[in-house]
Parts: structure tokens; C-alpha cells; sequence
């Protein structure tokens, strides 16, 4: 099929009539050639169709053509050259609305012919190929095809090479193989630069099926290899996948709400969900048998680690680490690293959930946000407990199997006595059956619990001096078992 060229001709311009004039014994109106005219197309010189499928000289779509405004190389008023829609060889033009006149194909009076000609070709190709195996070709007529070397593509040369330039066919000796994008330069024309497809048996250290190779900007200031992008509402263009001057991958989101780049697990229409790793950020070895997985993503199909984010080093965070995060019903806390001092912070702005560990090892936990904010060391997050110091015996009064000792227990907030005392003799009740030997174990008000001994259970009592006593006698053999005492500090 062909597309036939009108417009660019001695008599293709657009003329508007004027004022009457005089010239001699004639009198008559004047014409005068103005640019800058819509013109458009139509299948006939009255009613009929306009014609909007053309193409302007630069190869754009288009459905109508300006002539020229004098400004560029055409002179005013020209009408530039547009190609028709297929076959079409007769139209019918108007300029601003005004009367129509028949504008000709540039191939001249033959053109019609030429037109009918191929339509009555295309209807004989069209009836033999909607033929039943038109040619009567049996299985008998088919013989083993063997093939040659992986096909070459091309991709093609962009005409002028200027913005706005179109991709144009290269010569046949251009085309000898693949085009890669980045063509060279030849005595001022671009060719094209030869490239085979890849050898599939080289593996994935074979040559890429397209390569562009970027010269190194070390301020990052080269054009972005490529752009993709979406469009707002107004109309602006908002990068959202690039490769940058250095030819790496940048992504951004379309909008403030949106995500740029996500990985999906394995469809699971085609099995999923993931069993294994589906992200993974790794070291980049000589030998690709030895990376190590930095950061990995788990499938939720995984055995052990469904839905796990698994750091094979250290995890870190300028603003800390978040754990808990909603997991059973927990609120999720941050741990913002060790202070070089004992205590909780008494400067600097926190937020509640926010924990820290001092040079000691103890655990703090902020329960109200501030400057310095309110800081707890209650719980079992506070230090680790201190060792057992044996306790002082009263009088009469042994150790049992297990020696009798006190101990502060998460840190400064509780403590504890453990061991076995047992009467040599007749003790009376309310003696001084024994003393907490460190002073730091003591509690600030006297403490008053139940403790079980021989004959049953009797009141207990921790004096803030460290004195214990039993509210009951024990005869000689007797014990009282202490490892279920514990008291708050602060008591």
C-alpha cells in the first residue's frame, strides 16, 4: 500500500481576497498570499469527510497543516508537504473554513491509476490468502528445516538526530546484524553499530541481548540513561523509574502515598506463596557461590522464618531499632543504644517506648516522653542480679542444705533470700533468727510476709537493719525455707 505526498508545490499556498482594484480597462479584486492558515483535508469538494489520518514531513501523526508563517524556510504561506492515508489519491483542500480546491498527489496525472492498481492487487492478495491451503501443499511437500544462527534485530537510526527526530530504516549495510542504541558517529552521520544476539549456550556470563555503556561521571552530572514516569492531574511529568548519568537504578513514588518499588512473592495462582528467599541484598564475590545474603526477605511459605526480614550481620538504625511492633497484642518499644554512664538520660528529648542501656548493663524504659522524659528500670528489663551474699545467723540458728543468702534482684528494685536456716535448740518467737548481711540488700521499711517452717506457716518479718524473725517458736531441727521470700526495695 502506498501513502502519497500533497502540499510543497509551486500553486500550494494560501491567498485571501482583498479589496476591488482597477488595472486598466479591468476591474477586479485583489488576492494576497497570508500565512499561518489551518488547512484541512476532505474527501470531496462539497459535504464528504475530512481526512485526518496523515503524516506531516517530520513523520508525525497529524489532522490538519499550518502553512508556513514565513518565519522558517518555506515562504509565506506554502502549504508543507503531509502524506495521505493509504491509496488515497484525490482530497480536496480548505484554508480557515474557507472554499475547497483539489490538491494533487505529487506523482502526478498518474497517480489514480497507480491508485487502482494496487487496490486491485491488495483485494487478489486478500481472496488468495483467505484461500483453504491455496498452493495444495501435503504433508509429502514438507521437509526438516534446520536453523541457522539466532536472527538478528534492528533497531534503527534516528533521522537528524535532533529532539523531536523519528527512527528511520538503515541501509542494508547498516543492517548487517543488531543496531545497539548508542550508534556511532561516522563522518557526521550516525550508522549503525553491529551487534549478534546472545549465544545461549554461554550462560548468564554470555553477552547481554542490550547493552548501553555510559561514560563515568564522578559528579553525577550526565542526561539519565532512561526515564520512566507517570503524569499528575495538572499535567507534570514525575519521575518514578530512572537510571541515572551513571547508569544506576533510581526509583521514586508517583505520588506522597504510594510506593515506589516493591518485590511480590512467588504468584500463588503458580504455587506461592515463597519457600525460600524472594529479596535479598548480598556481597558481590569474585566467585557468585560465595555471596552472602546481607539482608534477606523470607517468603511466608518459609518453614522456619515465614515473613522474616534476616540481617546476617548487624542491624542498625540512626534512630534505632523497633521491635515488638503489634506482635501478640505488644506495643513495640525503641532501643536507641548504650549510654557511657550509669542511670537513665537525663538530657536530650525522648518518646515514649523509647529504651536505652547504661554502662552498667541496666535497662531503662521511657513510660512518659519529654525533655528529659520519665525513665523506669522496673521489670525484667532492669540490670542483671547481684550476686548472693550469705546471710548472718541468729543465735542457735545453721544453715541448712543450702546455705541461707540474700541477693538484690533485677537491679536495685527487689530482693531476695534463698537457702534453708535451721534451729539447734528451742528458738522463741519473735527472736532474731537471722541478719541480711549487706546493707544494700535491705529494705527501706520494714517487710512482713508469710514463710513455711516445720510446723507449718508463720508470719515473717525483714527489719530495715536486715534483722529476720519468725512469728512462731521452733524447736531444735526445725527449719524455715526462704526461697520464696522477696521484697520490693522501696517497700
Amino acid at each position: 500500500m502506498a501513502r502519497y505526498w500533497v502540499g510543497g508545490g509551486t500553486a500550494d499556498y494560501t491567498i485571501i481576497v482583498g479589496a476591488t482594484v482597477t488595472v486598466g480597462a479591468v476591474t477586479g479584486q485583489q488576492s494576497v498570499v497570508v500565512g499561518g492558515q489551518q488547512v484541512t483535508l476532505w474527501t470531496a469538494e462539497t459535504s464528504g469527510e475530512q481526512i485526518t489520518d496523515l503524516l506531516n514531513d517530520q513523520g508525525f501523526a497529524t489532522t490538519t497543516v499550518t502553512s508556513a508563517d514565513g518565519t522558517g524556510s518555506r515562504a509565506l504561506g506554502q502549504i508543507p508537504p503531509v502524506q495521505l492515508p493509504d491509496d488515497v489519491t484525490d482530497v480536496w483542500a480548505s484554508a480557515a473554513g474557507g472554499p475547497r480546491t483539489r490538491m494533487t498527489p505529487v506523482l502526478g496525472p498518474r497517480v489514480v491509476e497507480i491508485g487502482q492498481q494496487a487496490a486491485a492487487t491488495q483485494a487478489a492478495l486478500t481472496a488468495h490468502t483467505a484461500a483453504v491451503n491455496p498452493h495444495q501443499m501435503g504433508l509429502a511437500n514438507a521437509v526438516d528445516f534446520t536453523a541457522g544462527t539466532p536472527e538478528s534485530r534492528i533497531v534503527g537510526n534516528l533521522v537528524g538526530v535532533v529532539p523531536g527526530g523519528t527512527f528511520g530504516l538503515l541501509s542494508p549495510s547498516q543492517a548487517a546484524g543488531g543496531v545497539l542504541l548508542n550508534p556511532p558517529a561516522v563522518a557526521g552521520s550516525y550508522v549503525g553499530n553491529v551487534a549478534s544476539p546472545p549465544d545461549p549456550t554461554q550462560g548468564s556470563s554470555g553477552n547481554p541481548w542490550l547493552k548501553n555503556q555510559q561514560p563515568y561521571s564522578a559528579t553525577d552530572n550526565n542526561p539519565d540513561l532512561y526515564q520512566f514516569g507517570a503524569t499528575t492531574v495538572g499535567g507534570a511529568f514525575v519521575k518514578t523509574n530512572w537510571g541515572n548519568g551513571n547508569a544506576e537504578l533510581r526509583g521514586a513514588p508517583s505520588l506522597a502515598n504510594r510506593i515506589g518499588a516493591r518485590f511480590f512473592e512467588f504468584l500463588e495462582s503458580l504455587g506461592g506463596p515463597s519457600t525460600g528467599r524472594f529479596f535479598e541484598l548480598s556481597t558481590n564475590p569474585t566467585n557468585p557461590a560465595n555471596r552472602e545474603p546481607l539482608l534477606a526477605g523470607y517468603g511466608t511459605g518459609h518453614a522456619t522464618q515465614p515473613g522474616w526480614i534476616v540481617a546476617t550481620r548487624v542491624l542498625a538504625g540512626l534512630l534505632g531499632v523497633r521491635a515488638g511492633g503489634n506482635y501478640n497484642s505488644l506495643t513495640a518499644v525503641n532501643f536507641r543504644g548504650q549510654r557511657a554512664t550509669t542511670g537513665a538520660p537525663t538530657t536530650g528529648t525522648w518518646v515514649t517506648g523509647d529504651v536505652v542501656l547504661d554502662s552498667a548493663g541496666a535497662v531503662y524504659l521511657c513510660t512518659a516522653g519529654g525533655t528529659p522524659g520519665t525513665w523506669s528500670t522496673s521489670g525484667a528489663g532492669a540490670a542483671a542480679p547481684t550476686a548472693y551474699t550469705a546471710v548472718t545467723l541468729g543465735a542457735s540458728m545453721g544453715h541448712g542444705t543450702k546455705q541461707a543468702a540474700s541477693r538484690l534482684d533485677r537491679g536495685a528494685d527487689n530482693g531476695r533470700l534463698r537457702g534453708t536456716l535451721t534451729a539447734a535448740a528451742a528458738i522463741s518467737s519473735g527472736a532474731v533468727i537471722a541478719t541480711i548481711a549487706a546493707t544494700a540488700h535491705r529494705p527501706l521499711a520494714t517487710v512482713t510476709t508469710i514463710a513455711r517452717y516445720s510446723g507449718g506457716g508463720a508470719q515473717f518479718q525483714i527489719a530495715t537493719n536486715g534483722d529476720v524473725t519468725l512469728g512462731s517458736a521452733l524447736t531444735s531441727g526445725q527449719s524455715v525455707w526462704l526461697d520464696s521470700i522477696t521484697w520490693d526495695m522501696a517497700a
